[in-house]
């Protein structure tokens, strides 16, 4: 007996659905049941963990879903199912082929699976040849038989290729799966702190080579550190660099806002229409709670009005979450300004430099700490010789303003004021912990902020 079904195994409330096939062989005097696991990583097996589990596992439901006279309700259902029955047959079919079930391993599976999602893979697959388990080859793999992988992905996937690059020209090595242990950690942690690397970058690039390292035990059966979660670098706060004894404990790297300072970016008249344009755009990011990646590409037809109310639907670009929001005032009189449309699309680095001036003519211009991305020379006597970082330090505040402030400035605003549900629905933060990263104000600007809003 066989059989092949639908697993929702994500702890998101939003995620790609899991085909389980399923048979029972003879083992001995009894018989023994053994079954495979495939991610279907495709957009046509994203969704909700709640519709899931409640409706379409229900047969009653499904087909009453099916029949629905809503049209996306139904087509949902449809499809699922109609996916869940083509592949059941697919595997089904080349399992009746096999001589000896017994032989039978996951990647079998997984092989079937990743063919039907993506035609090709199978021939593309077998063509590639890891030689000597050499990591950068494996990496390369990842990248290009890895489903679904994000933009942003790529791009730092990228990034760390180039740095393990150096990293193996410096030390004139070449890095192999089972280099990477303890040994490379400490090595990689050095070399990364000569170079001037943020510890967090260090971190998020160690963890980043354990991903790698599991992807090539599990998916393609090579050998690497048996304790490999021991290849790790906790995040170091970085401390103010200008006293040891850090007089002023309330000082803080990452900046904001404050409700102050939008409203004088607001009021401020007589800015050329580039500038004006990105002062549109970050308003609306900060009234909204969004990435950069989300509100530079709102347009008006995300827009829904729902009983008077003007809402914006859109899906996350990182998390793929849908959202839906109502709109605030602020953001309304920007769309009424602009005769019912969003404010022009501009590159994130454009918007990036645009909205640095639009703080510096509303003279946000106090000298505060933070970290400004500067030119460090690797060679004093060489002026060519710099590298960009994250350098500490006392600067004007508007030169510390970026896309991403909106975000930040959004959640530490509304932090013990808005309930706590309320900005987690807005940002689309799963956990109270990843909201309180984003909460930047200083413990004097919290209470008397909370205390304007005591009755």
């Amino acid at each position: 007996m066989s059989t092949l079904h639908y697993k929702y195994r994500s702890t998101k409330n939003k995620g790609y659905l899991t085909a389980r096939f399923q048979y029972r062989i003879d083992f001995g005097e009894k018989p023994k049941d053994i079954y495979f696991d495939a991610l279907l990583e495709d957009k046509r097996f994203f969704v909700d963990k709640e519709y899931f589990c409640k409706t379409y596992k229900d047969p009653i439901l499904r087909e009453k879903e099916k029949n629905s006279k809503n049209l996306d309700k139904r087509k949902v259902a449809s499809d699922l199912d109609a996916e869940e029955n083509t592949i059941r047959n697919l595997v089904i079919d080349q399992f009746r082929a096999i001589e000896n079930p017994e032989t039978l391993t996951k990647e079998w599976f997984k092989d079937i699976i990743s063919e039907y999602l993506h035609p090709g893979f199978k021939k593309k697959k077998y063509q590639v040849k890891i030689v000597e388990n050499d990591l950068i080859a494996v990496l390369d793999h990842y990248k290009n038989y890895k489903s679904n992988l994000a933009p942003n992905t790529i791009k730092k996937m990228g990034v760390v290729k180039s740095k393990l690059e150096r990293y193996e020209s410096d030390l004139n090595i070449k890095l192999k799966l089972t280099d990477i242990n303890t040994n490379f950690r400490d090595e990689f942690i050095k070399w990364s702190n000569e170079k001037q690397y943020a510890s967090g970058t260090i971190s998020r690039d160690l963890t980043f080579l354990r991903t790698i390292c599991y992807y090539a035990s599990n998916e393609l059966d090579l050998e690497i550190y048996n304790k490999l979660e021991r290849v790790n670098a906790k995040i170091e706060k970085i401390k103010n660099p200008f006293t040891d004894n850090r007089d002023n404990p309330e000082e803080i790297l990452e900046a904001y806002l404050t409700p102050n300072e939008i409203e004088e970016i607001e009021k401020k008249n007589d800015l050329p229409e580039y500038l004006d344009n990105a002062r549109d755009l970050f308003l609306i990011g900060y009234e909204t709670g969004q990435r950069i990646s989300d509100y530079l590409r709102f347009d008006k037809e995300m827009l829904k009005i729902i009983k008077g109310v003007t809402l914006i639907n859109f899906i996350q670009k990182k998390t793929k979450k849908q959202m839906l929001l109502p709109l605030s005032s602020r953001v309304l009189r920007i769309l009424e300004k602009r005769n019912g449309e969003f404010p022009r699309r501009i590159s994130d680095q454009k918007f990036n430099d645009y909205i640095k001036l639009v703080c510096e003519e509303a003279k946000i211009t106090e000298t505060v700490l933070g970290v400004k991305r500067v030119k460090v020379l690797t060679d004093p006597k060489d002026e060519e010789s710099g590298i960009w970082r994250g350098v500490p330090g006392y600067y004007p505040k508007f030169e510390l303003i970026a896309g991403h402030t909106a975000r930040r400035s959004f959640c530490t605003n509304h932090y013990g004021i808005w309930p706590t549900s309320d900005i987690m629905y807005f940002s689309g933060h799963s956990t109270e912990a990843m909201l309180l990263q984003y909460i930047k104000a200083k413990p004097i600007e919290r209470a008397m902020q909370i205390f304007k809003n005591l009755k």
